[in-house]
């Protein structure tokens, strides 16, 4: 869909003007709720917390949607929402219930069956030092993404939170394939020398 007919950022714009902004924000929620709940569900939250987490995001977007700058999709704003969202849910209940970033930097976020590998339960409970420094490693690596430059945390979010295609990545944030690519491969890159002196590997 070209970027000027999508039917989110036409809302948007109407809602910026005070133009039926209710009936706006609702068509807004109705466009992408499931999508938004999909995503929480996708990282291990049940259907109810799901649904409450979603709620937070939109709060969230039709608190700032002033703000929005319609020189990016929608889509691509409401998922970074989502997901800081998401990353202080992780900090609020502790990283020991749920492990942040289970993914591997080497296979493309895929497991061995070619499904998306996105984040695992530990097999079992794990003892105190494991939890510890098994924190320590979700933190700093969190800490790392948060870092990495603002594209280029954006393609990495896109492909290994949402399991998004570079295809479609590269569609949502008006770039090349190839330079999706290129942002992965130095993410990766820059990822795995941050962890490098890691205790577990």
């Amino acid at each position: 869909m070209p970027f000027d007919e999508d039917p989110s950022r036409r809302l948007v714009e109407l809602i910026q003007k005070g133009i039926d902004a209710e009936a706006g924000s609702e068509q807004l929620f109705k466009l992408h709720d499931r999508r938004v709940r999909n995503f929480f569900q996708r990282h291990r939250f049940s259907p109810e917390e799901a649904r409450d987490l979603t709620q937070d995001v939109f709060l969230r977007v039709f608190k700032g949607i002033g703000s929005f700058r319609l020189e990016s999709r929608f889509e691509t704003w409401l998922f970074e929402i989502a997901d800081h969202v998401y990353q202080n849910e992780l900090r609020r209940r502790g990283t020991t219930k749920r492990k942040g970033w289970e993914i591997s930097l080497d296979t493309g976020g895929q497991s061995d069956e070619g499904e998306e590998a996105v984040f695992e339960p530990p097999p079992s409970p794990p003892r105190a030092l494991d939890q510890v420094l098994e924190r320590e490693r979700v933190e700093r690596l969190s800490r790392a993404i948060q870092e990495l430059p603002e594209q280029m945390r954006t393609c990495f979010l896109m492909r290994y939170q949402q399991g998004r295609k570079y295809k479609e990545i590269a569609l949502l944030m008006r770039i090349s394939i190839d330079t999706v690519k290129a942002h992965l491969h130095q993410a990766k890159k820059r990822l795995k020398l941050e962890l490098a002196d890691d205790p577990d590997d």
